[in-house]
Formats: structure tokens, C-alpha cells, sequence
């Protein structure tokens, strides 16, 4: 990497930092660029080199927060026992939501379809890239759960819409910054540890409940006879 590429990059750091902080301080619809480009000591022109629209900054932060997400979850590996691997990775992915609950807010913004149709290919083609990883990922654990004899073969796509839907109430959680005055259990600890296991169980439960469903065959309740 040569000089200018690598004073670019740092700049680029910067002002993603920068933004962060911003948007953890003030709220990240609030903060404008020339607020961004004020606090990183940086000329409003010179951040439009980096990011062409807010929106992009955005997308990078969502980005490189669920980049490193994945790269720490790919780091736990699959031990002896896959489900208790999947589950270790459902508790930590919670634990840094967690921690990180703007990028959970940002990444929840960034996934609206309208918002990525606005970035154009590029950005399109970095989030679908992670999707791809995390499913691959998923697929990982579930076939080595499966080979194992830890849970029976399931169809994995209409599992990982329950892990998917599990991880999604999680994020918007999070991102609410808590329970709000419907629950007097504000301990967000014990509330990861359930949903990571009853996400687990529905692993367990899920070739079960479809053959019965099965078996009844199509609701029909409410059609016209």
C-alpha cells in the first residue's frame, strides 16, 4: 500500500470513529456531516470523498460491526458437542449486541431493502457477501449437529427462519435499549440466556412439530365452503 493510499485509509478510520462517537452521543439521525467532518477536524469536501451520502457511513459502520461479529463467532469453532458450539455462538452474538447497541440500531436501519436499493451495487454486494457468510456459518453447525446425532435431519430453511427470527427480537431489544415497562425483569443477561436455549429447543423440537403439522396438512380454518 502506498502513502496516499494508506493517509486515505487512516482518514477514512477516522472519520468512521469519528461518526461513531457522534452517533453514540447524539443519536445517529440527528448528527450531520459537517458535524462529522467538524469533529474529526476534516473539510466537509474531503468527506465526501470518502463517503458520497450519511447513508454511507452508516453502511460502513453496520458493515465492519457485523465483519467482526463474524469474524468472532467463525473464532469459537465447533467443539465435541455442535449444539452447545451453536448455542455458545447465539449467547455471544448477544453479548455484543449487547455492548454495541448503536451499530445494532444502524445495522437494523441498514438492512431495509429501500435503504440498500438508495447505496447502489457495491454496498449491496458487501451485505449480501456477509449474509452468505452468516449462513454458511449456520449451515456449518447445523450439519455437524445433524452428523452428530444431536438433533434429526431438519430442512434448514425453514430452521433458520426460526434462528433468524430469534436473533431479530433480540436486535430490536437491544436497539429499544431494554424492556421498557412491560417486564420487571430488566436483567438482560438472564433474558440472552433464555432465548439463546428456547432458540436451541426449537432446533431440538423443529422436525417434530413440522411432521405434525404435516400430518394435519393445510389450516383451512376460515376458507368458504
Amino acid at each position: 500500500m502506498g502513502y496516499q493510499d494508506e493517509v486515505f485509509r487512516k482518514r477514512e478510520q477516522t472519520l468512521l470513529a469519528t461518526a461513531l462517537k457522534l452517533f453514540q452521543k447524539h443519536g445517529w439521525e440527528q448528527v450531520t456531516v459537517a458535524q462529522v467532518a467538524d469533529a474529526a477536524g476534516i473539510g466537509k469536501g474531503t468527506v465526501y470523498k470518502h463517503f458520497a451520502t450519511k447513508d454511507e457511513i452508516y453502511a460502513r459502520l453496520a458493515l465492519d460491526f457485523s465483519q467482526r461479529c463474524l469474524e468472532a463467532y467463525r473464532r469459537q469453532g465447533i467443539g465435541d458437542q455442535a449444539l452447545a458450539s451453536m448455542r455458545a455462538v447465539i449467547r455471544l452474538s448477544f453479548d455484543l449486541m449487547h455492548q454495541h447497541p448503536t451499530e445494532v440500531q444502524l445495522s437494523l436501519h441498514c438492512e431495509r431493502p429501500e435503504f440498500q436499493e438508495r447505496l447502489g451495487p457495491r454496498f449491496q454486494s458487501r451485505f449480501a457477501e456477509l449474509e452468505v457468510g452468516y449462513t454458511r456459518l449456520f449451515n456449518e453447525l447445523l450439519e455437524a449437529a445433524v452428523a452428530r446425532g444431536e438433533i434429526p435431519q431438519v430442512p434448514i430453511e425453514s430452521v433458520f427462519w426460526g434462528i433468524e427470527a430469534g436473533f431479530h427480537g433480540v436486535m430490536a431489544r437491544v436497539a429499544a435499549g431494554g424492556f421498557g415497562h412491560w417486564s420487571t425483569t430488566p436483567d438482560m443477561a438472564r433474558y440472552f440466556d433464555h432465548v439463546a436455549d428456547f432458540m436451541i429447543a426449537g432446533l431440538l423440537g423443529a422436525s417434530a412439530i413440522g411432521a405434525t403439522l404435516e400430518r394435519q396438512g393445510p389450516n383451512t380454518e376460515g376458507e368458504s365452503t
